[in-house]
């Protein structure tokens, strides 16, 4: 065993024999019916628990079943086969996640939350997927909404909303240790849940995780320099994380309830960073990452129909890497309430404030201007659900901010559901968000490549990317339609389609400034610049079944058709549209089968169909994955996971930053242990 792995286990053993032994029971879907599982809680929508069917957008909802069930380790091959997600990896330790289009290694169109506290990093509008590294048994449930929720939970929620919301700690009782390892991945985890008296619960909880290399191809292998001057058969992008936190859930009295949760993640990622951009030459980097987190959050019921929440979060940030560090501090408060002046009017309003602190690290690569910067949103929510009749609901509301980059921005949405009976339900909505600009696309200089010159009296070329102060936000007006039914006891059906319309999107023109001094020597500075000089259209309809075959086995079926138009106003932007255009699949289809044996035995299947991505040139592709558990006993589970059983290896994504790898097939197996 090496330092690094000793250092994660004794964290987690500690945990386990410091625990006293008490009985901890699971959830097992299979003992509930299609028609309780369509009356499913969700709360990310309007900020408040509704059911699906009386939900007006389109929701899908991973239950801590689905995700034991998929035999996932990580949190975006959780997210795999849900309808109008996309999901692919680039390599051992990143991926590529959006919802309807736009995907990339960086995508900004999405706000992904751990219970209503936002992940995404505000240098890029996106989320370090390595860096959200869960005890994915501690998760309740994963709510997806697919279309812009800016209305309740402002910028950066233009395309789709993910949050994460973990059990309780009084659903988390006693102790609970795993082991995975296999052919790239080893990791180990371990809870401990009690009580401090009758109202007072708490866990604690450790994990540490290693993944190996992936592999590269003979055409990258040649760009890829080290101490040796060898070519690598790896591909350098192994990844090593330790997690460890607390929850502790109280009850003041009847009325008032709060919950105390915190957490220190420390890790590294390798890549094969891009430093040429024009000819793809790449480096070995290693990655350092280091993140905090501490969130309080009070509920306080005056009565059935008054209710106030008040949450405060504070999140550290700390990344090297390129030999650039970046640290970056969040601070947010919110306060919201949710009442009934009238008999047929539910009002939530609420108000929030976030202050994020960074200061980012330069060299001649990188640059920020400034190289600190404070930045500050305010902003306040209302919205009105109108009772029209008893089975036609009526919702009206808007958000508005005040960021530090574009000043105020409206977010309003409209919605309007019809309940035909209590197994079909219609609504449609039709919404308006914005994307703010991140700190990288505001204040950037990033130096690409320097191109010499054949002219001895020619200064070199020098390429690089530049931040503009002057960004607009994005904007997309969607229009959204759906049907929700449980067409028989044993299957249910949920459509939706949509119709999304982009303004000012933000994408790259190319200009020669002239000869500049800095950094030297002498050069022509030919610039990239962030400008808002792009619009699109995207369209396309989801649908989802599950069917209940036996009362054994289920299936869940999702296909996902897709359509992205885009034009820009510049005629040398023809890369940039068709990189758009082609980065996501037009056809997903998923496949899930899970199958109750005699025996406490469980085989659980995914097949996964994604078409050809044009613009990073990936066919289309089918991916398989099996998982067979067997449950001996209530205290132990074991369980053997073979992942991409079609493919030896295959690319999935490309990025601009970092060179790609080749997806390996995989095996592993996993002991849990609950007392």
């Amino acid at each position: 065993m090496n330092k690094f792995s000793a250092q994660l286990t004794y964290p987690a053993f500690l945990i386990l024999f410091l625990a006293p032994l008490s009985a901890n029971a699971e959830i097992d879907i299979y003992s509930m019916d299609l028609g309780q599982l369509s009356n499913i809680q969700v709360v990310s929508v309007s900020k408040k628990s509704q059911t699906l069917l009386q939900t007006a957008a389109a929701v899908h909802v991973i239950s801590q079943d689905d995700i034991r069930r998929s035999g996932a380790t990580s949190l975006p091959e959780v997210l795999r086969g849900a309808p109008g997600v996309q999901v692919a990896q680039v390599d051992g330790n990143k991926w590529a996640v959006s919802i309807r289009g736009f995907n990339d290694r960086f995508a900004n169109k999405l706000l992904v939350m751990v219970d209503g506290r936002s992940v995404y990093s505000p240098l890029f509008s996106g989320v370090f997927w390595n860096m959200q590294d869960m005890i994915l048994e501690d998760i309740d449930r994963i709510e997806i909404i697919r279309g812009p929720g800016g209305t309740m939970w402002g910028a950066n929620a233009v395309n789709g909303v993910i949050n994460i919301i973990t059990k309780t700690s009084a659903e988390t009782q006693g102790t609970m240790i795993n082991f995975t390892g296999g052919s790239l991945e080893r990791n180990i985890s371990a809870r401990y849940g009690g009580k401090i008296n009758d109202q007072t619960s708490f866990r604690l909880f450790a994990k540490g995780k290693h993944t190996d290399n992936f592999n590269t191809t003979p055409q990258h292998q040649s760009h890829i320099h080290n101490s040796g001057g060898a070519a690598q058969h790896q591909a350098h992008d192994q990844w090593r994380n330790f997690t460890t936190g607390f929850r502790i859930d109280g009850d003041l009295d009847a009325r008032n309830q709060w919950m105390l949760q915190g957490g220190y993640a420390v890790g590294t990622a390798n890549q094969l960073a891009i430093t040429d951009f024009v000819s793809r030459n790449a480096m070995k980097d290693r990655t350092d990452n280091q993140t905090g987190n501490i969130l309080f959050r009070w509920d306080n019921q005056q009565s059935e129909d008054n209710k106030w929440r008040f949450q405060a979060f504070y999140d550290h940030f700390k990344r090297h890497s390129l030999g650039v560090t970046n640290e970056v501090n969040t601070l947010d408060f919110e306060i919201q309430n949710q009442l009934k002046p009238l008999e047929k009017h539910a009002v939530i309003w609420g108000l929030g404030y976030r202050g994020i602190f960074d200061k980012l690290d330069t060299n001649e690569i990188f640059s920020f201007n400034p190289q600190q910067r404070n930045t500050n949103t305010f902003s306040a929510f209302v919205q009105d659900e109108i009772q029209l009749t008893e089975t036609v609901r009526f919702t009206l509301g808007s958000k508005v901010e005040h960021n530090s980059y574009t000043g105020f921005e409206f977010q309003p949405n409209t919605r309007l559901l019809w309940e035909i009976n209590d197994r079909n339900s219609v609504w449609g909505a039709a919404s308006r968000a914005v994307r703010i600009p991140s700190r990288t696309e505001s204040d950037l200089r990033l130096n690409l490549e320097t191109i010499p010159s054949r002219n001895p009296f020619t200064p070199p070329t020098l390429i690089s990317a530049i931040g503009n102060k002057k960004l607009n936000s994005e904007e997309v007006y969607a229009l959204e339609l759906g049907y929700r039914s449980q067409l028989t006891d044993t299957f249910t059906l949920d459509t939706a389609l949509f119709y999304n319309y982009y303004e000012e999107l933000v994408n790259f023109n190319t200009s020669i400034v002239g000869i500049e001094q800095q950094p030297a020597p002498a050069h022509i500075l030919v610039a990239n610049r962030f400008v808002n000089q792009m619009t699109a259209s995207t369209y396309g309809v989801e649908i989802t079944t599950n069917w209940q075959v036996t009362n054994f086995w289920q299936l869940t079926t999702s296909y996902s058709w897709f359509k992205f138009d885009a034009q820009a106003k510049n005629t040398g932007l023809t890369d940039e549209v068709f990189l758009k255009e082609n980065s996501d699949p037009r056809h997903q289809f998923s496949v899930r089968s899970n199958i109750q044996l005699p025996y406490n035995l469980e085989f659980n299947s995914l097949f996964y169909y994604t078409d050809r991505l044009q613009a990073h040139n990936v066919t289309d592709q089918a991916r398989l994955d099996l998982r067979l558990a067997w449950s001996p006993t209530p205290m132990l589970e074991l369980s053997v996971v073979a992942q991409n059983i079609t493919n030896k290896q295959h690319k999935e994504f490309t990025a601009r930053d970092v060179n790609h790898s080749y997806i390996p097939r995989s095996a592993y197996g996993r002991i849990m242990f609950r007392f």
